[in-house]
């Protein structure tokens, strides 16, 4: 009698046990801000990566982050911001999940941050008033050039920088009219501040033979969310090859 009840409680202890180690549902702490919701925000770029149709992201960025919800079995919340700071600032506040914009791998506001693999790749770009074509700075003997923030990390890469005189802007907005009244000669931008600064006396061109700039997903440090973002892309492209769950399983 004495050892079945001995057998009883050690049982009993270690079901206790097991259930402490699990920490139980009660204790498990979601995987997204929201529980059942992957918050995510995007920069409207009226490109391939994201355009908003109707008030709702369409692109390569948003079928990852539509991939990245269905591989997490949870639902998709989607915001449109203005611009980067924007997003960073949602990001830090506890606002959104993850958010995408086009955003190289260089860019200073990812200290602190967890990012993605990358899921595109894009040039620099020299914005000049309206039909002064020029796609390298070696061309120019002399001159200022306008530098934004993103291009900053770059930079150092472009052939023929050096030779000019550089110029750090803080904001697209006062290098666009530093390029208009020709108080410098040309702006050295990514391919997303290219975009924004074309205007009716403004023009873009690529950058030939520089370096090239990686876009990646950013992530709160130490997000849980790492692996279904990077699965999803690779999702993304796999289907873009025509090598989807299909072809894998022959």
């Amino acid at each position: 009698m004495g050892k079945k009840i001995l057998k009883t409680l050690i049982a009993a202890a270690l079901s206790a046990a097991m259930l402490t180690g699990c920490g139980g549902s009660a204790d498990k702490k979601p995987v997204t801000v929201t529980e059942g919701i992957l918050s995510v925000a995007f920069v409207d770029g009226e490109d391939r990566y994201t355009s908003s149709v109707s008030g709702a992201p369409e692109g390569i960025e948003a079928d990852i982050a539509r991939r990245a919800a269905d591989s997490l079995g949870v639902s998709l919340q989607c915001t449109m911001a203005d611009d980067l700071t924007m997003l960073f600032t949602g990001l830090q506040n506890g606002q959104y999940d993850l958010i995408f914009g086009r955003i190289p791998d260089t860019n200073p506001m990812l200290a602190g941050m967890s990012v993605s693999r990358s899921y595109g790749r894009g040039s620099l770009y020299l914005v000049t008033q309206k039909y002064d074509y020029m796609n390298s700075l070696t061309e120019l003997s002399s001159g200022t050039v306008g530098v934004s923030v993103s291009a900053e990390a770059l930079a150092s890469k472009v052939p023929g920088l050096d030779a000019l005189t550089r110029e750090s802007y803080p904001n697209t907005e006062t290098l666009a009219e530093a390029v208009r009244n020709g108080t410098v000669t040309v702006a050295l931008v990514n391919e997303r501040e290219a975009v924004e600064m074309i205007s009716d006396n403004l023009q873009a061109q690529e950058l030939f033979g520089g370096p090239v700039e990686s876009y990646v997903a950013v992530m709160p440090a130490s997000s849980p969310l790492a692996d279904a973002v990077n699965g999803a892309i690779g999702s993304y492209y796999n289907d873009l090859i025509g090598i989807g769950p299909k072809q894998e399983q022959q």
